[in-house]
């Protein structure tokens, strides 16, 4: 279907990948004197908050493609950060070490910090628009999979 009011207007993907750019590089930025990115950061955090999950379930919280999620973790498996083991059937499971409990304490007061920065140019308001708009983009993605 042609919406011919639209065609003029940005194209939402090109607009929130800008963003998403800019966002991952104020993140890794903040990170780096950890010796971590981004997607590293935010793995490690999902996997201590499961306590340990099932490497495809983990792909699929994140959004990930197995792929990527693969590459990622095997980095930060060779850093101590994660441990990787057999799970149920051919499942590989996910565990935060403590060596990566330490380095996310570390690295957590430079996230909180980019995080009250966003947060302050954002406004109450533009902070709950954006979880909103984010999550309604994630659900119809999972939507046109289903």
């Amino acid at each position: 279907m042609h919406h011919e009011s639209l065609s003029g207007s940005p194209c939402a993907c090109t607009s929130l990948r800008k963003a998403t750019r800019t966002l991952d590089r104020l993140y890794d930025a903040a990170l780096a004197p950890h010796g971590v990115t981004t997607t590293q950061f935010a793995l490690m955090r999902n996997i201590e908050r499961a306590g340990a999950i099932v490497l495809n379930q983990l792909a699929t919280l994140l959004v990930m493609d197995r792929t990527s999620l693969y590459r990622t973790i095997r980095t930060i498996e060779e850093a101590g950060w994660v441990s990787i083991a057999d799970g149920p059937g051919k499942a590989r499971l996910a565990q935060i070490t403590p060596e990566g409990q330490a380095m996310l304490r570390l690295a957590e007061p430079d996230w909180e910090d980019l995080q009250a920065q966003i947060h302050g140019r954002l406004g109450e308001d533009g902070w709950a628009r954006l979880m909103e708009m984010s999550g309604a983009i994630i659900n119809l993605g999972r939507e046109a999979r289903a």
